[in-house]
């Protein structure tokens, strides 16, 4: 747990970010809406875990949601706050509990392209859990981890190419199927689909970055 919840994470290409995911032909943003629309209302509320700029949750906003958020980086907050859409945004860091919220707070809990960057997901999974109501949807994405691939790589951005001044040494996290699963059990949430994709690929550096995106339901108490 961070001393202080709100020490941000500076991003300088926040501004840029939403045409960088244009640019690399990024759709985990649609695929995590189709996948969950059939399960939304109109006037309902959504909680966007690491909501960013604002890219997965603007759809639910265009479907008639009310759209809650919270990020680490406080560059990110303010790209989505120039869009106008969301009710409530909180700069926060994602490791950092218990959540800002109430217990039952959300109809709904999304997060997209986060999770990766974490290696313990549980307390992410329990807070959802307290701050979702019954019967809502928690709908994520995480890199899956397939066999004999290592659950930690160490992907590096910035600097020129073939040269390490100035790169970022950033470390990315793949989880199993078989885990996320427990922690959805153990956290009283029910599958109800998933749905691999293709999110990125890195040729110079060879790899290709795969997503599962799962949907799943609040349907106990833990």
């Amino acid at each position: 747990m961070n001393a202080d919840c709100t020490d941000s994470t500076h991003n300088d290409d926040a501004p840029y970010y939403d045409k960088q995911v244009a640019e690399h032909g990024c759709h985990g943003h649609e695929v995590l809406f189709g996948l969950m629309y059939e399960y939304v209302k109109p006037g309902e509320t959504l909680l966007d875990i690491g909501i960013g700029t604002g890219l997965a949750s603007f759809l639910f906003h265009k479907a008639g949601l009310r759209i809650s958020g919270f990020d680490s980086s406080r560059e990110m907050l303010a790209v989505c706050e120039s869009k106008g859409f969301a009710a409530q945004l909180i700069q926060h860091d994602l490791l950092c509990v218990p959540y800002p919220y109430a217990v039952d707070s959300f109809n709904h809990v999304i997060s997209l392209g986060v999770l990766n960057f974490f290696a313990d997901l549980a307390p992410v999974f329990e807070e959802t859990a307290r701050i979702i109501r019954p019967q809502g949807i928690f709908a994520f994405s995480v890199e899956e981890q397939k066999q004999a691939q290592p659950a930690e790589y160490v992907f590096r951005v910035g600097g020129d190419p073939g040269e390490s001044n100035g790169e970022i040494a950033v470390s990315m996290h793949r989880h199993s199927d078989g885990h996320i699963r427990e922690l959805l059990a153990r956290h009283g949430f029910t599958p109800l689909k998933d749905y691999e994709f293709l999110a990125d690929r890195y040729p110079s550096e060879g790899i290709d970055v795969y997503f599962n995106a799962y949907v799943a339901q609040r349907v106990q108490n833990t």
